[in-house]
């Protein structure tokens, strides 16, 4: 018996599909020869679509399948048939399935270029481009495994550019604290020194205790706290100084004493 004509299967092999067989319509006698027929059918499909099943129910031998339809029982031909008729079905729907995952793949692409661009992590080739379609195209010749490795590439690339960045921006948060406690330190110091008596947090001598409060998420005010402290040494560690001169008259009681005050930084 010679293969079908897809063409005269009607795509589906609804002729073929009416003669074999159903669940909902048992009868004891058997249309092996329509079962062969279909099952080639469904194989010559598997090629043309390219699905690549492969086993024994996916054969083209026309007399193979009707030898096994004799062994088999009207429940094993119906799930065969089903089986068969599933996988295609699934097949079919790789194309917009495919159109539908590169939508996607294209769009996370784009989004990762310009968090490239945003953070200056300055990653660069076809890769990292903000061209959606150049992306889709790609994507519908690479196939799932390779689209989701180049994905996860990118992602990788950001996720170390963003931890340099982090571990960079600690260390520089860091030697400005420092060199803010150091300051408050010595502005304290001379708040000591020049017995001006300010007190409380800002004016401890603890470099730690500086340290800490800066590296607290305070390091935006730490210049307006030591220019605080530089304000109160200048203007209000004062103290009074007075001087007295005497003035020589031509006239009792012949001398004039005067004395004038004011306060300088201590």
């Amino acid at each position: 018996m010679n293969r079908p004509d897809m063409r005269s299967l009607g795509g589906a092999g609804i002729l073929l599909l009416a003669a074999l067989p159903q669940d909902a319509q048992a009868t004891q006698h058997l249309n092996c020869g329509a079962y062969a027929a279909l099952a080639v059918a469904q194989q010559e499909q598997n090629i043309q679509m390219k699905c690549g099943f492969t086993g024994g129910q996916w054969s083209a031998n026309l007399n193979g399948h009707f030898a096994w339809c004799q062994t088999a029982t009207m429940a094993k031909l119906t799930a065969e048939d089903k089986a068969r008729k599933a996988a295609l079905a699934k097949c079919a729907k790789k194309p917009q399935e495919s159109q539908e995952a590169c939508q996607a793949y294209a769009a996370e692409a784009v989004k990762q270029q310009k968090a490239n661009k945003a953070k200056a992590c300055g990653l660069k080739g076809g890769a990292w481009s903000e061209d959606f379609a150049a992306h889709f195209g790609w994507c519908l010749k690479a196939g799932p495994a390779k689209r989701v490795a180049e994905n996860n590439s990118r992602n990788q690339q950001l996720a170390g550019c963003f931890t340099a960045q982090k571990t960079a921006g600690e260390q520089k948060m860091k030697d400005e604290c420092a060199k803010y406690a150091a300051t408050a330190v010595a502005q304290q110091n001379e708040n000591l020194a020049r017995k001006c008596n300010f007190a409380g947090g800002a004016w401890s001598k603890d470099w730690n205790a500086h340290f800490k409060w800066c590296m607290g998420g305070q390091l935006k005010k730490s210049g307006q706290q030591t220019e605080a402290r530089q304000a109160a040494l200048k203007t209000q560690c004062m103290k009074r100084v007075c001087t007295t001169t005497e003035t020589v008259l031509a006239y009792p009681p012949f001398f004039e004493t005067t004395t004038k005050c004011r306060n300088v930084p201590k």
